[in-house]
């Protein structure tokens, strides 16, 4: 009898699966909501989201049949007839891909609402394997390369270059990581997703199994003489206490800092401990990095040529004119693919940022609503209801759009103008707000110790609102040695603001937790 067990996104429910009976649970704890009695055992069970949804994919031998159900509710909102018995093998936010049995093709499954979708996408096969990815991506290992292709758009984004191990292999994602073994191996290694950096790790025995959540940045090794848990930030490793003997299915369930193991036995019975590194722990040596990474998943660093803006300056002459003009694809290696990259544009905001770009390279500072949705076909992004609006990029007044002043700042190469950077190495911001106390440290100590725990940090040293949404845009969390009254608005989507404080705080302040 097969026994499985999955857990959503948002760390709420959990799916457990015996043979063909699948039951409905509170990831936290409790006994089960319901049951499904399944039309097969050759199914494929996956919890997408937010909001969280269940995913019920049988095969018949010829054909599949997808149902949808909304938790906690078990009665089916939809139904999808495909014509293959397609198989899941990976998940981002709220979809699947699905590959054939041959491994030739493969299609993006979307969850959304009460509804089904399915999306082809024209891969080339045989597809060896496809890992979910953050920002709905997914990664395709193909003959002699790597792609990451747009869930969204169904299109490639890029070619990285991992330093995989050899095959056979087995990979998966865990938060602001990607993670590959070679199957029967006793090394895994860990590839940090903000600069690609690959590192290996010994568990000291056979890999039998790795337990993996897309929120979490803690994994769980399944090895011949235990359970061991590997933090991909911190780089520790270290045995896992207070499993049961019988183990069953296992899944991680996480919630916000709180990460547990969860194992399904069977019959709605459940057993839960703590990995997210509370107890006391021994570390294990700092992992040796592998000799010259590639700098991936990011696309390769800006080049010294300016070819990329003199085609998006002769774009940006004919928009001027109001003429029908087909703006230029963001190319990958240069500034504006490279900012595109770091903060996950989908299709629209990309042709919007491009379009708007190209018009400030030849003096025009704003456009027409109107015209910036025909050039990029996308209302929300023009009206500043889409990505570029969330992230504070855009300013508009009196009907017409453009880019703030820390956007073209960097994309025209000059320096920040309200903040100081320190780090090498872009990252994505830790998101929220947070607060250090000072403690009679001096700047240079406190900038120091930030650095080595966030990455790239920006000391403000101008304007707090501009400051934030220059930190954002150059993948470094803000930090203010100057407490504002007020918390800055925009504020940009996922951005990083720490406060360090000599004292009480202020009204606002308050209520931010510590760093």
């Amino acid at each position: 009898m097969t026994r499985t067990l999955a857990t959503s996104p948002d760390g709420q429910w959990a799916a457990a699966r015996d043979g063909r009976m699948l039951s409905l649970l509170p990831a936290t704890g409790g006994p089960p909501l319901g049951t499904v009695e399944l039309d097969s055992e050759d199914v494929d069970v996956a919890l997408v989201g937010p909001p969280a949804s269940l995913v019920i994919v049988a095969r018949d031998g010829t054909r599949a049949q997808v149902t949808l159900y909304q938790p906690p509710q078990l009665e089916p909102a939809a139904r999808l007839e495909l014509e293959t018995p397609a198989k899941v093998v990976a998940a981002t936010g709220g979809r699947l891909a699905l590959v054939t049995p041959d491994s030739m093709h493969l299609a993006i499954l979307r969850a959304a609402g009460r509804g089904l979708a399915l999306q082809k996408l024209e891969v080339t096969g045989p597809i060896e394997f496809v890992v979910g990815m953050e920002r709905n991506q997914v990664l395709l290992g193909l003959p002699k390369k790597l792609e990451v292709w747009d869930a969204v758009s169904g299109r490639p984004l890029l070619r990285p270059q991992f330093q995989l191990p050899p095959a056979p292999r087995v990979l998966g994602t865990a938060a602001g990581h990607m993670w590959a073994m070679r199957k029967s191996s006793d090394e895994i290694f860990v590839y940090r997703l903000s600069d690609g950096r690959p590192f290996r790790h010994q568990a000291g025995s056979t890999i039998i199994d790795v337990v993996s959540h897309p929120a979490s940045p803690v994994i769980v090794l399944v090895t011949e003489r235990g359970l061991a848990r590997l933090h991909c930030f911190a780089h520790s490793l270290v045995p896992v206490d207070g499993a049961p003997e019988s183990r069953g299915a296992l899944a991680l369930v996480a919630n916000g800092e709180d990460v547990q193991l969860v194992g399904y036995v069977g019959d709605g019975r459940t057993w839960r401990v703590a990995v997210n590194g509370t107890a006391p722990t021994v570390e294990a040596p700092p992992p040796a990095p592998i000799a010259s990474p590639a700098p991936v998943p990011a696309p390769p660093r800006p080049t010294a040529s300016n070819a990329w803006r003199e085609a998006l300056a002769t774009a940006g002459a004919e928009l001027a004119k109001s003429a029908e003009v087909e703006v230029p694809a963001i190319q990958h290696g240069s500034t504006l693919g490279e900012l595109a990259h770091r903060l996950g544009l989908g299709l629209g905001a990309r042709r919007a940022l491009a379009a708007l770009y190209a018009l400030h390279l030849v003096g025009v500072s704003e456009t027409p609503i109107a015209q910036l949705a025909k050039l990029a076909d996308d209302w929300a992004e023009a009206l500043g209801q889409g990505e570029l609006g969330a992230l504070a990029m855009l300013r508009r007044k009196r009907g017409r759009v453009g880019l703030r002043t820390a956007v073209t700042d960097l994309l025209d190469g000059a320096s920040p103008r309200h903040v100081r950077l320190v780090g090498s190495v872009a990252a994505t911001p830790r998101a929220g707000a947070f607060r250090v106390a000072r403690d009679g440290r001096a700047d240079a100590a406190i900038e120091s110790e930030l650095a080595a725990q966030l990455g790239r940090i920006a000391i403000v040293e101008g304007s707090l609102r501009s400051g934030l949404l220059e930190a954002r845009l150059h993948g470094a969390t803000a930090v203010t040695m100057r407490v504002p009254d007020e918390r800055p608005s925009p504020w940009p989507r996922d951005a990083g603001l720490v406060l360090v404080l000599y004292g009480a705080a202020s009204s606002w302040v308050a209520d931010i937790p510590p760093l």
